[in-house]
């Protein structure tokens, strides 16, 4: 697969651009998404035939999926969504996955850091201990208070598909 280069160069420039207009505008457009989703099956398809067209869906699908509950939750754009897809459609399904995780992680370092810097930790926590009592005993629990602060999250998706390709991966799918 000599092209595969190209394609990395041009999933880093998708998720830099998402990474911008996240930072600049807290939105990651679907002039890129959409494209690039369609950019990812493409390649494989042209690539590899079927099974590359397979490898790119299968992969489309677990990045659009994997943090579907934060979205639902209210906790991430659709944006964020879309952009997780078009990684698994360029990178398929093993590495989007470790791209997840090393997102998340980045996520939740990212944010410990703001809400220390800014004096909530605290609060968030006690939230968070809410939000737990709440779902298990939601008649006899005080419903948690988030004030939904936008962080944008395309910027840490793309440190985390950056921490996938550069360092080993969290899960061996081999």
């Amino acid at each position: 697969m000599s092209n595969l280069p190209f394609i990395l160069i041009l999933l880093g420039l998708i998720l830099l651009i998402a990474a911008f207009t996240d930072l600049r505008q807290h939105k990651v457009y679907n002039w890129l998404t959409f494209p690039g989703m369609l950019l990812g099956l493409g390649f494989h398809l042209a690539a590899q035939g079927l099974p590359g067209l397979w490898f790119s869906l299968l992969g489309l699908l677990i990045g659009g999926l994997l943090f579907f509950p934060a979205f639902f939750w209210g906790g991430m754009g659709a944006g964020d969504i879309k952009l997780m897809a078009v990684i698994g459609a360029f990178t398929g399904a093993a590495f989007v996955v470790n791209v997840g995780l090393y997102t998340a992680l980045a996520g939740g370092i990212i944010a410990l850091v703001i809400l220390g810097l800014k004096g909530e930790l605290w609060m968030t926590l006690k939230n968070l201990a809410r939000l737990f009592c709440f779902l298990m005993l939601p008649k006899y629990a005080v419903k948690p208070d988030f004030k939904k602060k936008p962080l944008p999250f395309a910027a840490v998706i793309a440190l985390g598909a950056g921490a996938a390709y550069f360092l080993p991966p969290l899960i061996d799918f081999n």
